[in-house]
């Protein structure tokens, strides 16, 4: 009996704590995420709502009370659950780390990428607390949601990473079309990407600073800017996005470049193009709640699937080169 007991928590082990990246990491690559996007969600939720000030104070939601009462009403409800959600990302967290414990000598890059997703988690629910402590200010409101978009990032970089680590087939499929030329300059248009992206969402967040939805029904401080400059300053960089996508697809096929690279950009550029029509018909439309929730998922899905994207560039423009006689060369020394 007792070695029946030992074996099966050593394969309970074995199952939360593989020697190598396979099904299990990648599945809570995928659960980190999703976790964190969800977060945004839920986050807007309660902006959406009125109800940023549900539970007025942090870390309980009332001076008496860790939970909401009934006389809060619905904005109790909504707050304190996307506070619950804390101890959701938390369990994530956890089992992500302890999926990619063992072979943290290996793939010291997954190691590195759930350690850090780990500790963003309790920044998040102290910036939070901040947010509630300065009446929702719109500063901090803004910065709240940016770690949010960093650990989205984050996160669909470790689920590239992961699939990469455990399934040969997809390291193989971004070899397959190997590019001689022009490396350095998919890098480049990489970082474009990558930093046209972050521009946008970080300006995203000045125009919510400045607009009518501050998370409260009562007096809260809004952002002075021109709401029609400031608007304008966020698709600044959304313009150049669009430029870099149209000359990424148009290398993409002239180069022949890998296909997951190509499917990743196609998907961005539609990605873009939803966001887009989303964020004018919101501005025309004087911002209608259902129209500006849609616009929140789809800036945590941007800054995902562009997370991936730039990944997936890097790693192919990094890959060996199998040259005329047979050798391997660095991709980055080919460029």
């Amino acid at each position: 009996m007792t070695s029946v007991r030992q074996g099966t928590v050593s394969s309970l082990v074995d199952r939360l704590m593989p020697r190598t990246p396979g099904a299990w990491v990648r599945a809570m690559a995928w659960a980190s995420l999703l976790a964190n996007s969800l977060l945004v969600l839920t986050g807007g939720l309660v902006r959406l709502t009125g109800s940023g000030l549900g539970c007025p104070t942090w870390p309980r939601c009332t001076d008496a009370s860790w939970t909401n009462t009934p006389e809060m009403g619905v904005h109790g409800y909504i707050e304190f659950g996307n506070r619950l959600l804390t101890f959701v990302l938390v369990a994530v967290a956890v089992l992500t780390f302890l999926a990619v414990w063992r072979s943290r000598r290996t793939h010291r890059g997954l190691f590195v990428l759930a350690l850090v997703m780990a500790l963003g988690i309790p920044v998040q629910a102290v910036l939070g607390g901040i947010t509630v402590i300065t009446g929702l200010n719109p500063w901090v409101v803004g910065v709240h949601f940016l770690v949010s978009a960093a650990l989205i990032t984050l996160g669909g970089v470790l689920v590239n990473r992961a699939r990469r680590a455990g399934l040969p087939h997809v390291a193989q499929a971004e070899r397959a079309g190997q590019v001689q030329q022009g490396r350095r300059g998919m890098r480049v248009l990489g970082a474009v990407l990558g930093v046209s992206v972050a521009l946008a969402v970080y300006l995203g967040t000045l125009v919510t600073g400045t607009g009518p939805h501050s998370g409260d029904s009562g007096e809260v401080a809004r952002h002075t800017f021109d709401a029609y400059l400031v608007t304008r300053a966020h698709a600044t960089p959304v313009y150049v996005l669009v430029a870099t996508l149209g000359v990424s697809l148009f290398l993409a096929g002239r180069q022949g470049w890998p296909s997951p690279v190509r499917r990743l950009l196609l998907t961005l550029a539609l990605l873009v193009c939803a966001q887009g029509a989303v964020g004018y018909y919101q501005f025309f439309s004087g911002l209608p709640v259902a129209a500006v929730a849609l616009h929140l998922i789809g800036a945590a899905t941007l800054c995902a699937v562009t997370a991936m994207t730039v990944e997936k560039m890097y790693a192919v423009s990094a890959a060996p080169v199998r040259s005329a006689q047979g050798t391997d060369r660095v991709g980055a020394r080919a460029s």
